[in-house]
């Protein structure tokens, strides 16, 4: 089903959310709702319209259904004041099970080209929800609510926050700093729905007055809004186009230094990392012996006693070297551009994870030409997914990437478009699923399996995927799922064997296992084509 789409200037947009937020008055952030609230209740059709809604990770995760999940849904009531719709759920893809009706933001509907009303203004309701989905997901901010009622939001954010956005689209805003401001973004909205999650059950009498002090309820609150304070100040700076071009001046000043650090470092001699949380003697030359005899005796090492340090000091290239133990990190650091990260022990005693589930929603993301993970496990936690591959190549090698409180909702790897994958004797445990493979990626997978998933593979149409002696046995769900639009000949799904994939040519399985699949080995169903404008993509919190 096609949905309305738009892709509008830094001044399109700069010129209609000023006429939907201006007004005579001063309006403070604690009106800014209510401005939306006047303004959709005249450009939206009220009831019996189609759209799609692309259900939120959280929401998938109660339901225990994949992530994302899109279904068809018609409007029967629009709540101007909450910004929201009741809508009927009409047409699912999969076997789930949802209710029949469900409230959902406005935000999260897609209004369809194809409307059985055809008397309806749907240009107009389409707009609409794109102004407010824009403003709610790229300028709104998790702490505007706490400004002062005497300030003016639309004068002082509005256009400084629309700029931010475009010089984020436009590569003007540095990597680096861009990557800082999702970064804090994304930590904001998670500590505002702690703080709604803390204050409801306050609100409800769910503890009493006790629980709560001796509890820590309110000392955790305080913490709370204390790091949303901190943020917002942080991001006050970034907002300001003067200051992000010194921090810039800064940061390259810093990087040339750096840069020229590294090559006065390197024609000495190639160095390397070992990080080492602690044990006996013994222990300790054992380990060093077992470095010794698997990497380049002309390696210069350095000893540390953290991962996450390690990883923000290193230079891309690089190789870390994790003895056994539970390292806690946040992200790839300066191996996203590429290196190594090697255990050294028993891979079930090597354990990677993210140190602040709020920091973001991966725990290891790379765009490098190069990196190896070899002999580690990667618990993906509380995270969307444990591994992103976004360029270059990735190779993982005699890996556990799994799920210690399993989720429908959580991914093992996922490989972005034009990227590459290799990955050999790895176990994918508890996730659920397993390996996405988006249009135009390639996967490289050998020897392989998969255990307690509910599905093993999920592809879309022009990814790649080479297989053999894989073990796609016992998943909930189906073994390989792939999303198309060119191989069901007009139907809207097949399930089957292996043999569903034999006229697909970009899918190719050599001595690979099928057994005990809860809904069978394949399913080729219709993906449909819901496109994130490019333009959306830069401070794109799910990404």
């Amino acid at each position: 089903m096609e949905i309305y789409t738009f892709d509008k200037s830094l001044q399109e947009r700069l010129v209609e959310l000023t006429e939907i937020l201006s007004s005579r008055e001063i309006v403070p952030a604690s009106r800014i709702q209510a401005e939306w609230s006047y303004h959709i209740e005249l450009a939206l059709e009220p009831v019996g319209w189609q759209a799609l809604w692309r259900i939120p990770r959280l929401i998938c995760e109660d339901f225990q259904i994949h992530y994302p999940t899109i279904v068809v849904v018609e409007v029967e009531q629009v709540d101007f004041s909450d910004l929201s719709a009741l809508v009927k759920i009409t047409a699912v893809q999969d076997e789930i099970q949802l209710p029949d009706k469900y409230d959902v933001p406005l935000i999260d509907l897609y209004p369809t080209h194809n409307q059985q009303n055809t008397a309806l203004d749907m240009v107009g309701t389409a707009t609409c929800i794109d102004q407010l989905r824009f403003f709610y997901n790229y300028l709104w901010m998790p702490w505007d609510l706490d400004d002062d009622d005497n300030i003016d939001w639309v004068s002082v954010h509005l256009e400084t926050r629309i700029r931010l956005f475009f010089d984020m689209k436009r590569d003007i805003v540095n990597k680096e700093t861009s990557d800082i401001i999702r970064g804090l973004v994304r930590e904001g909205k998670e500590i505002q729905q702690k703080i709604s999650r803390l204050e409801d059950t306050i609100s409800d009498g769910e503890e009493s007055h006790s629980d709560i002090v001796d509890g820590g309820t309110a000392c955790q609150l305080m913490k709370l809004h204390f790091r949303l304070q901190q943020i917002k100040r942080e991001m006050e700076v970034l907002e300001n186009p003067v200051m992000r071009e010194i921090l810039l001046m800064n940061q390259t000043l810093s990087l040339n230094n750096d840069k020229l650090e590294k090559k006065e470092n390197k024609e000495k001699c190639k160095e390397g990392y070992f990080v080492w949380l602690g044990g006996t003697l013994e222990e300790m030359k054992e380990t060093v012996n077992k470095i010794q005899s698997s990497l380049s005796t002309e390696l210069f090492f350095r000893i540390s006693g953290s991962l996450l340090e390690t990883l923000h000091t290193c230079d891309a290239g690089d190789v870390i070297v994790v003895g056994k133990g539970i390292h806690q990190i946040k992200g790839a650091g300066n191996l996203e551009d590429g290196g190594t990260i090697k255990g050294i022990c028993n891979l079930e005693h090597t354990i990677l994870n993210m140190k602040d589930i709020e920091s973001a929603p991966s725990l290891l993301d790379f765009s490098g030409s190069e990196v190896l993970l070899e002999n580690i496990t990667l618990d993906v936690g509380d995270l969307r997914a444990a591994v992103v591959v976004r360029s270059g190549i990735t190779k993982i090698v005699n890996c556990k990437i799994c799920a210690l409180n399993q989720s429908m909702v959580k991914l093992g790897v996922v490989v972005l478009p034009n990227a590459k994958l290799i990955i050999e004797n790895t176990i994918f445990d508890s996730l659920g699923t397993g390996l996405v493979i988006y249009s135009t990626a390639e996967v490289f997978m050998n020897n392989c399996s998969f255990k307690n998933c509910a599905e093993g593979i999920q592809l879309y149409d022009d990814g790649k995927l080479i297989a053999k002696n894989c073990f796609l046995t016992y998943l909930k769900e189906y073994a390989i799922r792939l999303e198309t639009q060119k191989y069901l000949n007009g139907l809207k799904r097949k399930s089957g064997g292996c043999e569903l994939l034999e006229n697909i040519s970009e899918i190719s399985l050599h001595e690979c296992k099928f057994e005990g699949n809860g809904k069978g080995d394949v399913i080729l169903k219709l993906g449909m084509p819901f496109v994130l404008k490019k333009q959306d993509e830069p401070m794109n919190m799910e990404s």
